[in-house]
């Protein structure tokens, strides 16, 4: 009797395995992916950054972010451009939110895709899950809600994640409306990066990445303290280190590019890996300068950087939002700043990719400004935006997309790229 009870067991749990994923995954995706990202929803989601950036707000008073379905939509799918989510939606209601999100799965005979639907209700107090779907198999609203509060009194043992849950005050649902109510605290900003650093990248990637800080601050070192030297008598050096390493010359590359990002763009990678300051800010203590221009190196190296870490369209769609913003209000539109970050992600891109080895062999050996990039001085700039109007049309007219042919005719010319 017990050894048919035992294969009784067995058969049964056998069963669940084949079934359980039958029911949880499907053939089509609930949430289609979003349309490809253009440059106004990068534009929209940087205003509402700087809208609500905690920097500029009075701490301990109470804040509020509004989104409207619409809005709350297109934040998740920054995120999903980031995290590479197939897809997520959300469907506001008075006192719910049902949110909707779509997985792509390994391959498999049962489905290409995970659909998960949560339906989040606003109760005294808090948000619970009201209910759970994981495909076409639901699970009880109870025991979905009694996990996550399970996870979340475990994850109140992290110290980033307790002093958010204590900022958090309230979150409320709205017909086609959701609201968060907020305490900001000064260092959380800090806790959040340094966080989001120790998520992110792995050990071994933040060691890679701390060792070339140290070796850019010994580089730099011998320089006065507000000097502007070339970048390329730091990249030279900073690239044939990279050699010596005789590691993978992906991971290498992409660290270097990091670490020389971070440092012009005022971070510090000790602070925000290994310290525990109030701050993870620095400013460089020498500039750096491409063709002589400062802003030239910014462009190139933090494109660079942005597009070995996270994709070259969304590198070179911040990289045009830049300067649209400055033909709005700011020093005008650039094609010479925007030509430096077309090639700080095609750099960044190679660098990454099946040439590595070659481009680091030829970041090592540059000797001039020359060998990084052509000099694009000659391209149109500082233009308002009636001049740029005037002489290119919109974005993405044919006067407009010759000037960028002729810049990626260029680009494709140099030595990096062949």
């Amino acid at each position: 009797m017990k050894r048919l009870v035992g294969w009784g067991a067995l058969f049964a749990v056998l069963a669940a395995l084949l079934v359980l994923p039958w029911l949880m995954l499907d053939d089509a995706p609930a949430v289609e992916p979003p349309a490809q990202f253009r440059r106004t929803d990068l534009a929209w989601i940087k205003s509402l950054f700087e809208k609500h950036d905690p920097r500029g707000q009075t701490p301990d008073v109470v804040q509020s972010i509004q989104l409207d379905e619409a809005e709350l939509d297109r934040l998740l799918n920054y995120a999903v451009e980031l995290r590479r989510v197939s897809g997520i939606s959300a469907d506001l209601t008075p006192g719910l939110a049902t949110l909707t999100a779509t997985l792509t799965v390994p391959p498999n005979p049962f489905g290409r895709y995970l659909n998960i639907t949560a339906e989040v209700a606003e109760v005294p107090g808090g948000i619970r899950i009201q209910s759970l779907q994981l495909g076409s198999l639901p699970l009880p609203g109870a025991l979905a809600d009694l996990t996550a509060r399970l996870a979340h009194r475990w994850l109140l043992r992290d110290k980033t994640y307790a002093a958010l849950a204590d900022a958090f005050i309230r979150v409320s649902f709205d017909e086609n409306q959701a609201t968060l109510d907020y305490r900001w605290r000064p260092e959380l900003l800090t806790r959040i990066e340094r966080k989001s650093a120790e998520l992110l990248i792995a050990p071994e990637e933040q060691a890679r990445m701390l060792a070339y800080a140290a070796k850019l601050d010994a580089l730099l070192k011998p320089h006065p303290r507000g000097s502007t030297v070339p970048l390329v008598s730091i990249m030279g050096p900073l690239f044939a280190y990279a050699q010596q390493t005789g590691n993978d010359a992906r991971e290498e590359n992409r660290a270097a590019l990091t670490a020389l990002a971070a440092y012009l763009g005022g971070i510090s990678l000790p602070k925000l890996l290994e310290g525990d300051s109030h701050s993870i800010r620095r400013a460089p203590r020498v500039l750096l300068s491409i063709h002589g221009r400062r802003d030239f190196a910014e462009h190139f190296v933090i494109s660079a950087a942005l597009a070995a870490n996270g994709g070259s369209r969304l590198a070179n769609a911040i990289g045009l939002i830049k300067e649209e913003e400055d033909a709005d209000r700011g020093s005008g539109f650039s094609f010479t700043d925007l030509a430096n970050d077309r090639a700080g992600v095609k750099l960044g891109s190679r660098a990454t990719g099946d040439a590595a080895a070659r481009v680091r062999q030829l970041l090592a050996s540059a000797g001039s400004d020359a060998d990084l990039l052509p000099d694009f001085r000659d391209q149109p700039e500082f233009m308002p935006q009636t001049e740029f109007d005037r002489r290119f049309g919109p974005v993405g007219s044919p006067r407009y997309q010759q000037m960028i042919d002729r810049i990626d005719a260029r680009l494709a010319a140099h030595r990096l790229a062949q």
